[in-house]
C-alpha cells in the first residue's frame, strides 16, 4: 500500500480517520497491525472469504504434494534396501522363527563349529584362496570366528555404500564429502543391521545357512566374549521397536546422511538431506506403528 506522504502528522479519531490516509496507515502500523492485516481490512468480507479460500486450497496442495514427495522417499528407499542387502529382517526372521525347509546349521560347541567350518566355508569366507584357508584352520577357534565376521563385515560394508549411493541427493555431494559420510557411518549402520540377525538365542551367519548361539560366544576367551555381548543387548533393545525393512531403510539412509561428522565441507546440503529423510520416517513410523 502506498499513499501520498503527509509530514502533518494528522490526528486520527473515528470521525475524521478517512481524511489522511497516509497518517491513519502509519498509526496501523503503530499499533501492531500488520500490511496484510491492513489491506484485508479495506476490502469487503466476500472478497476477504474468496482469498483466504484460495489460500487454503493453495496450502492444502502444497500439502498434498509434500506428502506424495514424502511416500515416494519412502518407497524409494525401501526398494534399494532390499536390492542392496542381502539379509534383510524380513529373510532373517524366516530363519530365526523356523519358517524354512532349510533351518541354519546350529553352532553350540566346537564341535558343531567345525562341522560348520567343513560345511558352509563358501559362505563364511566368500572367495578365499586356499592357502588363506588353510592358514586360517590352523588359528584358535577366537580368531577364526573374528575372521568370519572381519569377512561378513567387509560385504556389508559394500552393500551399505551401493545403497547410500541410492539416497536422492547422496550422488552430488562432493566426493571427500562421501567418503567422509561413509566413513564414520558405515559401523553405525552395520550396529542396526546386525540386530535384524540376532535374537536373545544367537546370531544368523552365512546368508542363513548357519546359526551361533549366544550362550557357545559368551564361552569363549576374553576379549571376543566380551566384544559380542553388548551387541546383543543392543540388538534386543533394538528389535523389541518392532521395525520393518521399510523402516530400517530410512533409519539407515538417516544415519549414512548426518551433518556432524568432522571434516565435511557442504554441511547445509547434508543437512537438508537427512532432514528430508527424518521428516519421511516420523510420518512412515506414524502410519506404520500406530
Amino acid at each position: 500500500l502506498e499513499y501520498d506522504k503527509c509530514e502533518r502528522n494528522c490526528k486520527i479519531q473515528k470521525k475524521n480517520r478517512n481524511k489522511c490516509q497516509y497518517c491513519r496507515f502509519r498509526k496501523c502500523l503503530a499499533v501492531g497491525m500488520s500490511h496484510n492485516a491492513i489491506r484485508f481490512g479495506r476490502i469487503p468480507q466476500s472478497e476477504k472469504q474468496r482469498l483466504k479460500a484460495e489460500q487454503d486450497v493453495s496450502g492444502k496442495e502444497q500439502h498434498e504434494s509434500k506428502q506424495l514427495d514424502t511416500k515416494s522417499l519412502t518407497r524409494q528407499m525401501h526398494e534399494a534396501y532390499l536390492k542392496h542387502f542381502h539379509m534383510n529382517k524380513a529373510k532373517a526372521r524366516v530363519f530365526l522363527t523356523g519358517k524354512t525347509s532349510t533351518p541354519p546349521f546350529v553352532i553350540h560347541d566346537m564341535d558343531t563349529l567345525q562341522h560348520a567350518e567343513r560345511k558352509l566355508l563358501t559362505q563364511l569366507l566368500g572367495n578365499v584362496a586356499s592357502g588363506d584357508v588353510s592358514t586360517l584352520q590352523e588359528r584358535e577357534v577366537e580368531a577364526r570366528i573374528f575372521l568370519f565376521c572381519q569377512y561378513a563385515s567387509v560385504a556389508t560394508v559394500t552393500e551399505v555404500t551401493e545403497f547410500a549411493k541410492a539416497v536422492p541427493g547422496f550422488a552430488t555431494l562432493d566426493l571427500n564429502d562421501q567418503v567422509t559420510l561413509l566413513k564414520y557411518g558405515v559401523y553405525e549402520a552395520l550396529f542396526a543391521l546386525l540386530a535384524s540377525c540376532m535374537n536373545k538365542d544367537g546370531l544368523l551367519m552365512a546368508h542363513g545357512g548357519g546359526f551361533i548361539t549366544r550362550e557357545f560366544l559368551k564361552s569363549l576367551r576374553k576379549p571376543f566374549s566380551d566384544m559380542m555381548e553388548p551387541k546383543f543387548q543392543f540388538a534386543m533393545r533394538f528389535n523389541a521397536l518392532e521395525l520393518d525393512d521399510s523402516d530400517l531403510a530410512l533409519f539407515v539412509a538417516a544415519i549414512i546422511c548426518c551433518g556432524d561428522r568432522p571434516g565435511l565441507s557442504n554441511v547445509s546440503q547434508i543437512e537438508g538431506i537427512q532432514e528430508s529423510i527424518i521428516h519421511a520416517l516420523r510420518l512412515h513410523l506414524l502410519s506404520n506403528h500406530p
